[in-house]
């Protein structure tokens, strides 16, 4: 299982790291800060994410240790076990084994542990979601690096940012209640099948609400099936009255639909796609799309065609 990780957080990764680098000034350099995930290790430096890595048992162990030409000494924080190293020389031995922990530290690793297992429980999340349905496959996961590139793109506040992506990885959370058999449907929908489906945003707003914290993204998941013109659901809202979240991830929704399988529909090619969403007048923000246009320009594919398997495959 691919681990999932949270740009949103990286500023907690970069301040936790700093406070580290800054307190180890004279015993050692290149700082890693690594935390178990499964069977294996996860781990940061300043310059971000590192290779999930098997580390011998020994590492673990109270003390310093030398191994791959780095010390390594384990810490435990609020039951969360981390592992701290730095290359040093030789002589660095008892000034690795004498360092400990600032209280700023220790904080910063307590709340940097708090989203460590939050991502764990999001990626746990999105594992069953996509194991529920092919269309689920990779879907949450595009749609919230889309949905966090448009939001750069536009220039959103870093809290913004934050929102955006919870909401994005959670949009379709709702249908964890809903029958398979519903979800891989090839034909169109009667009424009540519809009503069931479109039930799924009302279902994970209120589950996602009963988190502290979380108001604002279950409000962005609530209407994320909102059209500007009021013509979505569940509430008909126009756009003044839509969340900005909402309106960037319905136009990051639909474009992926649009160019990833879906049992009811062909994908396109980026451009097809874009095109057919711009000239549905009504239905997406036009500062959005606008937005979107320029990410894939950026990117350089807005004139290719997604890398998909054929769905024989699936």
């Amino acid at each position: 299982m691919k681990p999932l990780e949270l740009s949103c957080i990286a500023g907690v990764w970069n301040t936790s790291l700093g406070l580290l680098n800054e307190h180890l000034d004279g015993v050692g350099s290149d700082l890693q800060l690594w935390f178990p995930w499964g069977g294996i290790w996860r781990g940061r430096d300043l310059a971000g994410s590192l290779p999930p890595t098997d580390f011998p048992d020994d590492l673990v162990k109270p003390g310093v240790s030398r191994f791959g030409g780095r010390f390594w000494k384990p810490f435990s924080v609020n039951g969360t076990g981390w592992l701290i190293s730095v290359r040093a020389p030789n002589s660095a031995t008892p000034e690795m084994a004498n360092w400990e922990l600032t209280e700023k530290a220790i904080e910063s690793l307590k709340m940097l542990a708090d989203f460590v297992r939050l991502e764990c429980l999001l990626g746990l999340t999105m594992k069953i979601l996509e194991n529920q349905s092919r269309e689920n496959i990779g879907h949450w996961d595009r749609v919230r690096n889309l949905s966090v590139a448009i939001g750069c793109e536009l220039k959103l506040a870093q809290r913004e940012i934050a929102d955006l992506e919870m909401a994005a990885l959670l949009h379709d959370i709702g249908k964890v209640g809903l029958p398979d058999e519903l979800l891989e449907l090839a034909g169109p929908l009667d009424e009540e099948e519809r009503k069931k489906v479109e039930a799924h945003s009302l279902i994970g707003s209120a589950m996602i609400r009963e988190i502290p914290g979380m108001e604002m993204v279950a409000e962005i998941v609530l209407s994320h099936h909102e059209a500007i013109d009021g013509s979505g659901y569940p509430r008909g809202l126009k756009l003044e009255e839509i969340p900005f979240g909402s309106l960037i991830i319905a136009v990051a929704d639909s474009f992926d639909a649009m160019t990833h399988y879906r049992p009811y529909a062909l994908e396109r090619t980026y451009l097809e796609s874009f095109t057919e969403m711009s000239g549905e007048k009504g239905k997406f923000s036009p500062e959005v799309l606008a937005a979107l246009e320029r990410v894939l320009k950026n990117l350089g594919i807005i004139d290719t065609k997604p890398l998909v398997g054929n769905r024989e495959d699936w």
